[in-house]
Formats: structure tokens, sequence, C-alpha cells
């Protein structure tokens, strides 16, 4: 007899390698007043999340994350951030949703990789588009930070663009949104997502492997660093004398010289940190239901498989979205 006051869930109660986490048996979730309860039917795995589970921590971005999440272990043991699911049940003050609905969105607590959880209704959630499927619509909050990147760098008709580290999740939706917003896109990734890149709109693509390709002079109205991993020296040979450089990753180090740069040229040099809306998922969503974006799934991996996605997106290969589909 099936106990439906428990749910399955990958859990993980100490830093480390991907063996740390484990597919357990949980309480479900009661929803509060102001909360849905969501029958999760996808949840999206990325960078993030290993980045997260590590041991490691990559710069002061993910040390002031810890710092809330917990330092030493983390507070919350259930990983994944961007979902896709029907509302299970609502709490009484809810009065945008309705038991039923299909959803997608981000969960800023994390709590994703399980069978249900409890969301906010203040949250970035809105209804699934009508030709995506759980699967390809788990990931589009990842979106939200390309829109939110390319919005600050102030994308225009015209524009050339470059986007290093496009092959990633947030990198496929940044060079669709680019085209859409009428730039001409080159794409920078290994050799495997070329192909891939082309397909999505890039009107050229680049492989990081083959030489340094920021010395060859070519320079652009806007460089979107994705990755983070283009230095101070080579974002700046990368800029037209009003060319604008924005990083997805903020690094302390960086603060300075880019500070100096936009106070003594006419180029910028940006970063920060995104914080979804619902109006911007709004906004995606009306793009994905006229044709304008889409998603690119590289594997689908069973709850369960948690683990075995976490080590695939950590060998760097992945093409777009690494995706938990759940039954």
């Amino acid at each position: 007899m099936i106990d439906e006051s428990k749910m399955k869930a990958v859990l993980y109660y100490n830093y480390g390698p991907p063996e740390v986490l484990q597919h357990e048996e949980v309480k479900k979730p009661i929803p509060k007043a102001n909360e849905i309860l969501l029958k999760i039917r996808a949840s999206a795995v990325t960078m993030g999340d290993c980045e997260m589970r590590s041991p490691k921590i990559p710069n002061l971005t993910w040390f002031m994350a810890r710092l809330y999440f917990g330092l030493r272990k983390p507070r919350q043991r259930i990983l994944g951030s961007y979902v896709a699911g029907e509302i299970e049940s609502v709490g009484l003050d809810v009065k945008a949703f309705k038991k039923g609905e299909q959803v997608f969105g981000i969960s800023p607590r994390f709590g994703a990789h399980a069978e249900y959880m409890c969301l906010s209704d203040k949250y970035a959630l809105t209804k699934l588009p009508f030709n995506m499927t759980f699967g390809e619509a788990a990931p589009v909050g990842l979106g939200l930070d390309s829109l939110h990147f390319l919005k600050k760098t102030m994308v225009s008709k015209g524009d050339e663009v470059l986007i290093n580290g496009a092959g990633g999740g947030i990198g496929t939706y940044a060079v669709q949104l680019a085209r859409y917003f009428g730039a001409s896109v080159t794409a920078v990734d290994s050799n495997n997502k070329l192909e891939m890149l082309r397909s999505i709109g890039a009107d050229k693509v680049i492989d990081y492997k083959e030489g340094d390709f920021t010395k060859k002079g070519t320079t652009y109205d806007i460089v979107f660093d994705v990755v983070g991993t283009l230095s101070h020296t080579r974002s700046l040979r990368l800029l037209n004398k009003n060319g604008r450089y924005i990083s997805a990753i903020p690094l302390l180090s960086r603060l300075f010289p880019s500070l100096w740069v936009s106070l003594t040229s006419n180029r910028k040099m940006m970063t920060g940190l995104t914080n979804p809306h619902i109006e911007d998922l709004d906004y995606l969503k009306e793009l994905i239901e006229a044709g304008h974006l889409k998603t690119i799934v590289d594997r689908n991996f069973e709850l369960k498989a948690v683990a075995d996605a976490h080590r695939y997106v950590e060998q760097g290969s992945k093409k777009g979205n690494v995706v938990i589909i759940i039954n």
C-alpha cells in the first residue's frame, strides 16, 4: 500500500562528490496558506547545483551562498531550482493558481529534486507553455539570467554580440534572445557544441580550444561572458570603443579594474546578480509560444540517477540542459 504522506527525493547531508547524493523516502511537504504544493514532473540539474554540492567554493558568490544555505553542512538538503509540474493543492490565501494547473518556474530555495515541493505564490512561477513538455519547460528559468544580462547591456538591432560559454543552459537561451533582439551572434564553446549553436541561430561559432580567439583582432559591441572565464585583459581586447562587457559570474577581483575602465572610457564592464520576476518569465513564455525560443535538452535522467546527472554536468560537455524526469 502506498503511503501518501511520503515522497521520494534526492538528499545530501554533507558537501562532497556526487556520491553524497542519496535517493530516499521522506515526509511529503504540506503547503502553508500562501503556498502551492507542486507535483514535480521535471527539474533541471545545473552547474549551480553541482557547485552547491561540491566541497569547493570557486568564488565569493558561492561563499556568500554557503553562508545562507549552510557553511559546513547544507541546511537545505534537496537541490534543484528549475522546475515544472502540476499543482496538487493550494493554500487558503493563494489566488493566482488553481489545483490541476500545469506550471513552471524557479525555486530560490532549491528543493526540486523530489516528487513534491511547496512554493510561495510570489515566486517566479507561471503556466506551462502550450507547446512545451514538462522536461522542456523545467530549465526555462535559466533564460531569465540570459534576459537579465542582455537587457543590462541594452542589446539592440545591429549589435555584434559575442557569447562566451554559449553551449550551456544560460548560453543557449542567450543566443536565441540576442538573435530575437536583432543582434548578430558569435558563439564560443567547445567543438562538440558548435553545430547545435548554429542550429539555434548563431551567425558565427568559435572553438575556444583552437588558440586564443581574443587575439584575432575582431571586436564586438557586446561580450556576454556566461562562464566568467575571460580575464580582464582578454575581455578588453574583444570590445570596440563603445563596447559593453558583462559577466554572469561576479568576481571581486574584477570589481576595481572594471570600474576603472567604465570611468575612463566609453566602454562599460558590468556584472551582478539576477532577481527573477514573474513578468519576465511570462515574457519568455510568450516568446516560446510564438516559436522564438526553445529549450535544448541534452540528456534526461530519472530521479534516482541525480548523482549520475551531476557527474555528467561536471564533465562540461553537455549541450544545453540536463533534465530530471519524474513520473
